[in-house]
């Protein structure tokens, strides 16, 4: 209990509040109160670690050695996270300094282990680099985009579909006064989700309703109704969720 304790102050004063690093907080804190031979807990750390690699700070390296590097990072990390330390805000940031460092040393241990110990190595850096393994790199970095693009697509997807359904009536509640033919939920469709947007000005003819009116309603109510729905989907989302 001592030792969760100190992982959480370090974790509260390095965290920088926002929601990713927020969550990133909670699931490291969640790993370190289970077990290390407990199921659960080394789901956890899948989960993690599958956060880490999405991450394009994270080396991704296209060297023999890699995935089994990789493979023994993640065994290393489910056993070491509590001793986690983190040195500056984000939390995330410090984290991945933290397993890159570990990552970059089991390549090289495995690349000395497997060829000689008195075999000359390359620096790291110059194998990341080099022209024979540029093609893999460039591959696996356009993997990590392709998911990445996806993971916002099924985002806006999800918002869309919300907005469009509005299964608890949020939207078509939220309407200037005595106008419940101008709702919310018909300003967002005509002006986020149609393949033209409309501009406000042509909203306010359609609907019969003063410019203005419309204008003061979506920038002090209607809007902020939206962005609200749109963050509460968006927490499902935790690894586009800081870009919001």
């Amino acid at each position: 209990m001592e030792r969760i304790n100190e992982l959480r102050l370090k974790l509260d004063k390095y965290s920088d509040r926002t929601p990713q690093d927020e969550l990133l907080r909670e699931l490291i804190l969640e790993i370190c109160s289970e077990s290390v031979d407990i199921p659960q807990r080394r789901k956890m750390v899948d989960k993690l670690f599958r956060k880490l690699q999405l991450s394009p700070k994270l080396s991704k390296v296209s060297h023999p050695y890699y995935y089994e590097a990789q493979n023994e990072t993640w065994l290393w990390l489910n056993k070491h996270l509590h001793e986690f330390n983190p040195q500056r805000s984000p939390i995330q940031a410090s984290l991945i300094t933290w397993v890159k460092g570990h990552l970059r040393y089991r390549i090289q241990d495995l690349y000395t282990g497997k060829n000689g110990k008195n075999q000359n190595t390359l620096p790291l850096e110059a194998l990341e680099y080099s022209k024979f393994y540029k093609g893999c790199l460039d591959g696996w970095d356009a993997e990590i985009e392709r998911i990445e693009r996806e993971e916002k697509q099924a985002l806006a997807r999800a918002i869309a579909n919300y907005l469009n359904g509005d299964p608890e009536q949020e939207l078509r509640n939220c309407h200037p006064r005595n106008r419940p033919d101008c709702n919310c939920q018909i300003i967002a469709q005509k002006l986020l989700l149609d393949e033209s947007p409309a501009k406000m000005s042509t909203i306010a003819r359609q609907l019969k309703i003063k410019a203005p009116t419309i204008r003061s309603f979506w920038r002090r109510t209607g809007f902020l109704k939206v962005q609200e729905i749109a963050r509460k989907i968006a927490e499902e989302y935790p690894d586009v969720l800081a870009e919001w």
